[in-house]
C-alpha cells in the first residue's frame, strides 16, 4: 500500500524481500503506481485497484445526521475527520496544529478514527492545545462508512502513502479531503480531493478547509465506479484472471 516505510527492523526486512519477490512471483500487483514502483524496484506489475463497495460509502444526510447525535456533535459545527493508524506516518500531530488554528476561526470539532502506538502521545498533545472537549477519539470502529457521513471535511496530512484506501472511501462519501503532497494524486478520483503541501503550514491548511465548507455534499458514487474502484467489478476481473491463468493463459493483463 505505501510507497515508502519508517526506518525500523521492517524496513530492513522489506529491503532484503523487495529483490527476491520478482525472482519467485509469476505476477507483481500492487494498489497503486507509486506503491508498486517502490515495492518492485523496476520489474513489471500490474496495478489491482483497491476497491470498496460503494453503495455502503454513498452520501447520506439521514445517517449522517444519527451518528452526528450518537457522537454529541450539533449540526451548527463543523466536524473534521481522519482515518487511520496512530503512527508517524499518518502525521496527526500535523493535523493537531491544524485543527487549533481552525478553532481560533470556526466553531468544530475533530473526530480521529483508528489506533496505534502514538495514539497516547497524540492524547497528549490535545491536551497541552487545551482542545480535549473538541477531539473525539474513537478507537478502531467497524461502522466507518457512517462515521464518514457524519464529517464535513476530510483531513489527511500523511508524511508518506501509496494509494490509500480511506480517500477513496471518502470521495464515496461525497466529502472534501485535504491531503498532504506526500500521499500520492493517484487517489484523486474526484474534484473534491485537493492536495497542499505539507510545507505551507498549518494555518494555510486551515484556510483551506475553512474554504470546503462552500463545498456542496453530492453523490459520488458513479465517479467512483467509472474511476474502477468498484468492489463489485473488480471481483469479475481477478476471478477472469485466475480462470485464464488455470487454463495455461500467459501474460493475463487484470485489465
Amino acid at each position: 500500500h505505501c510507497a515508502s516505510q519508517d526506518k525500523n527492523l521492517k524496513y530492513l526486512v522489506k529491503m532484503h524481500f523487495q529483490k527476491q519477490i520478482p525472482q519467485y512471483a509469476t505476477h507483481l500487483w500492487a494498489c497503486g503506481v507509486d506503491a508498486g514502483k517502490w515495492m518492485f524496484r523496476g520489474a513489471d506489475f500490474q496495478v489491482l485497484n483497491n476497491a470498496i463497495d460503494v453503495f455502503v460509502y454513498k452520501a447520506d444526510t439521514l445517517k449522517g445526521d444519527a451518528m452526528r447525535k450518537r457522537l454529541g456533535v450539533s449540526n451548527d459545527t463543523f466536524l473534521v475527520g481522519h482515518v487511520g493508524r496512530f503512527n508517524y506516518q499518518k502525521n496527526h500531530a500535523f493535523l493537531i496544529d491544524v485543527f487549533r488554528v481552525l478553532c481560533e476561526k470556526q466553531k468544530a470539532r475533530l473526530l480521529l478514527v483508528g489506533d496505534g502506538t502514538l495514539r497516547e502521545e497524540i492524547k497528549q498533545k490535545v491536551k497541552d492545545e487545551n482542545l480535549e472537549d473538541k477531539v473525539i477519539f474513537t478507537g478502531v470502529r467497524s461502522d466507518v462508512p457512517d462515521l464518514l457521513q457524519a464529517m464535513d471535511a476530510f483531513v489527511f496530512p500523511s508524511h508518506y502513502e501509496g494509494l490509500p484506501v480511506t480517500i477513496i472511501e471518502a470521495q464515496a462519501a461525497g466529502l472534501p479531503c485535504f491531503i498532504s503532497d506526500k500521499v500520492s494524486i493517484e487517489c484523486k478520483k474526484t474534484d473534491l480531493v485537493q492536495q497542499i503541501p505539507l510545507s505551507a503550514g498549518a494555518d494555510a491548511w486551515a484556510e483551506a478547509i475553512i474554504r470546503g465548507l462552500a463545498i456542496e455534499r453530492c453523490d459520488t458514487s458513479e465517479e467512483i465506479k467509472k474511476s474502477g474502484f468498484d468492489i463489485q467489478e473488480n471481483a469479475k476481473r481477478l476471478q477472469q484472471f485466475y480462470m485464464r491463468a488455470y487454463e495455461g493463459e500467459k501474460d493475463i493483463c487484470l485489465y
